[in-house]
């Protein structure tokens, strides 16, 4: 008998028994024998719910990996047809600890705890787990039950690196203590995500530091990003590549980690203008969710400005949203500043003093194949814009540039300009599409 008082989790922890396997994932956990191939029905309440396809499917393959008996069935001899039987038989604890861990990732940290109630050989696994799943809404949104829950998830914990930590909170200020728990354990994959419907979240530096020689891949969304909390992230996180910043304030002047690859800035409002120095990013994306988001509404006023140094390994780039001005800041002229450019789109503003922002790019990207331009505003005015926009496009050739798409309001005369500007100057060209919205 197990002694459900000794469990470390037990005040936060629903009754022992576990939750049926749903009928579509019963079906999925059905096993047939190689020799036989009868099935072999897979009692429900033997582990807990699997919601993921690919941890269903190593839950299966575990039925396999035993050595067939000398009988010639799998699981030994079975009952005539028409006569149901339940296998008893614990074959998935046999499995290695870093495969049973790469199954009970694909768990939410709530199923992960459960997991201690099934044998002795589970009871300590879950404190070693290295990915950690944890979501607010999975606990009702009961703000006092996530909390303790977490708490007790990390003090019970073993001292082992976590490779993944995802946190999606909601109005708790202790989520910026149980971030830095997870960086100080060598987190590799950083996600924190606070309610959508709420105000975005501030990361106290007073609890916290991106101070991490492991952290690889950081996401943050709804929070307020002030340069004090974001520097450590340019520089002493050395080997971080994935930077995503979804609906989030920032107040950060510049961005220049020498090691990042991807840059993701997007529905964020910019409190301040930035530059983006990060020699080895490959793929930048400063854009929209919507035709005009709150993040562009709100900025519409008071536009940041994004200034651009080299980025010559960046192959794509994507400045669409409209709530942004941007300025280019050459630092070595003996090499363009894009490169390996492939693809580009851009906004509103590539149009503003007479296509400086697109002719700037058009001349600085010697292998441009892809242009998308995004126009959502019809401006009220082209007199005398097209002769000189026409005259300014004569100072740049583009070889390899193939295909341009304009997304525009009906009736925008402005198409007809670029149509022509393109047409004249890219001989490489095969088509143009206008979209409308």
């Amino acid at each position: 008998m197990l002694n459900y008082q000794s469990n470390p989790l037990q005040p936060v922890l629903p009754p022992p028994q576990l939750a049926p396997v749903s009928q579509e994932v019963n079906q999925r956990l059905s096993v047939h024998c190689n020799r036989c191939h009868d099935p072999i029905d897979v009692h429900q309440s033997s582990m807990p719910e699997v919601h993921h396809s690919r941890a269903s499917m190593l839950l299966q393959q575990t039925c396999m990996l035993q050595e067939t008996p000398p009988n010639g069935c799998l699981l030994g001899q079975l009952p005539p047809r028409g006569q149901k039987k339940l296998c008893m038989v614990d074959r998935l604890s046999g499995l290695p600890d870093e495969m049973l861990h790469h199954i009970i990732s694909f768990l939410s940290a709530q199923e992960v705890a459960r997991t201690c109630l099934l044998s002795k050989r589970w009871k300590e696994l879950w404190t070693s787990a290295p990915c950690l799943d944890i979501r607010i809404d999975q606990f009702g949104n009961d703000r006092v039950r996530f909390s303790s829950f977490v708490e007790n998830l990390l003090l019970f914990r073993a001292p082992t690196s976590l490779h993944a930590f995802r946190l999606h909170s909601f109005a708790i200020d202790r989520a910026s203590y149980w971030m830095d728990h997870a960086i100080k354990h060598n987190v590799q994959v950083l996600e924190f995500a606070e309610y959508m419907r709420w105000e975005p979240f501030y990361l106290d530096p007073q609890l916290m530091a991106f101070k991490s020689r492991y952290l690889k891949r950081l996401k943050l969304i709804n929070v307020t990003l002030e340069s004090n909390v974001f520097e450590p992230l340019n520089h002493e996180c050395q080997v971080l590549e994935d930077l995503l910043l979804l609906r989030c304030y920032l107040e950060v002047p510049q961005i220049c980690s020498s090691s990042l690859r991807n840059l993701d800035i997007i529905d964020c409002s910019l409190l301040t203008n930035i530059v983006i120095r990060t020699p080895s990013l490959v793929s930048l994306r400063f854009r929209c969710l919507q035709h005009k988001c709150a993040s562009c509404s709100r900025s519409s006023k008071a536009t940041a400005l994004v200034t651009l140094c080299d980025l010559p390994n960046a192959k794509i780039i994507d400045l669409s949203c409209s709530g942004i001005e941007v300025a280019f800041g050459r630092e070595n002229p003996r090499h363009p500043m894009f490169g390996k450019l492939t693809s580009l789109s851009l906004g509103e503003w590539c149009l503003s003093n007479n296509l400086s922002g697109l002719v700037c790019f058009l001349r600085h990207s010697p292998v441009l194949e892809k242009l998308t331009l995004k126009l959502k505003v019809e401006p009220q005015d082209h007199n005398g814009t097209d002769e000189v926009c026409l005259r300014e496009a004569r100072s740049f050739s583009s070889e390899h540039l193939k295909k341009v798409t304009i997304c525009c309001l009906e009736g925008d005369a402005r198409t007809a300009m670029l149509d022509n500007m393109f047409c004249a100057n890219v001989a490489s060209l095969k088509e143009i599409h206008i979209r409308h919205y």
